[in-house]
């Protein structure tokens, strides 16, 4: 009975040692298989004509990073690159057959200083190299903006507002629609005392409507105090590249250069001029944008 048994488990060990093997020389096969056609897939692609037209001419496509200017305290944003991505360009075209431009694929070049690293420093511009312009409308209490903000809608543009906390008291559903609409929120604190609780009071408002990515100080000038706080406090801080207080349209014009952030204050003359001002800065090729969208990097 025992020799019995003892063939028994030796058959059943031997079945089930010879299905284990089977199993194992199966995957085998099927990784070696998938190996050897990764290997020919990879080969082929290599000496793919189309493939090697994309390597030859990438970099006549490339743009290079440009890294931020900074003289002293102050900074101007750099400008991030692209290069092309062969993987994504060759899967595109490969479709088609042959090489065109339009179906490029680009991946970006970070700025190698970027100025989320340097909340120590003022923001005195964005980048120069094309023509855009940023626009500050500094609001307090009583200030009314229904014109402005219907002047720039109406030619789809983007404006930056900074407020104190006694405006958003007051108009807090109406900045809400302004960050939901793109455009940009600054923080004034109260009377832009940015020691006074206000200024984080405003700063969580801001953050939690959502989606502006970052939170924005004011300087007219170098004020040590301002730019400590605001730097602790994830905050860029912007001193304006022109002030613009009397007069704006006329000012306006003797201070279009790219990159400028030209700083408003809120009066009736202003808006009377509005659409003006926006007229004449589009019709000399520039185009305006919010704070986010202006230092972007």
């Amino acid at each position: 009975m025992c020799k019995i048994k003892n063939t028994f488990a030796y058959t059943y060990l031997g079945e089930s040692m010879k299905k284990f093997f089977q199993i194992v020389g199966l995957l085998t096969l099927m990784v070696g298989s998938f190996i050897y056609t990764d290997k020919i897939t990879t080969a082929s692609k290599q000496t793919d004509e189309l493939l090697l037209e994309i390597k030859s001419k990438k970099d006549g496509y490339k743009e290079n990073a440009t890294p931020p200017i900074i003289k002293d305290d102050t900074i101007i944003p750099g400008t991030s690159g692209q290069e092309v991505d062969v993987e994504k360009s060759y899967q595109n075209m490969r479709q088609i057959g042959y090489f065109d431009d339009k179906l490029l694929v680009y991946k970006k070049i970070p700025v190698s200083n970027p100025i989320d690293k340097n909340k120590d420093k003022y923001i005195i511009a964005g980048t120069n190299s094309k023509k855009e312009v940023s626009l500050i409308f500094r609001l307090d209490q009583n200030d009314d903006i229904t014109n402005i903000i219907k002047i720039l809608d109406k030619n789809k543009v983007k404006g930056s507002f900074f407020i104190t906390s006694k405006y958003l008291e007051q108009h807090h559903n109406q900045i809400i629609n302004l960050v939901e609409d793109g455009h940009t929120i600054g923080n004034l604190s109260n009377n832009e005392d940015y020691e006074d609780s206000d200024f984080v009071w405003i700063k969580t408002i801001v953050t939690n409507i959502g989606p502006q990515t970052y939170n924005y100080c004011y300087t007219a000038k170098p004020n040590k105090k301002i730019i400590k706080i605001c730097s602790l406090n994830d905050s860029f801080t912007i001193m304006p590249t022109k002030i613009i207080k009397h007069s704006p349209l006329l000012n306006l014009k003797k201070s279009l250069t790219p990159g400028a952030i030209i700083s408003f204050e809120v009066d009736s003359t202003l808006n009377n001029q509005i659409e003006a001002i926006i007229n004449y800065i589009l019709s000399k090729g520039y185009t305006i944008a919010s704070l986010e969208d202006h230092l972007r990097e």
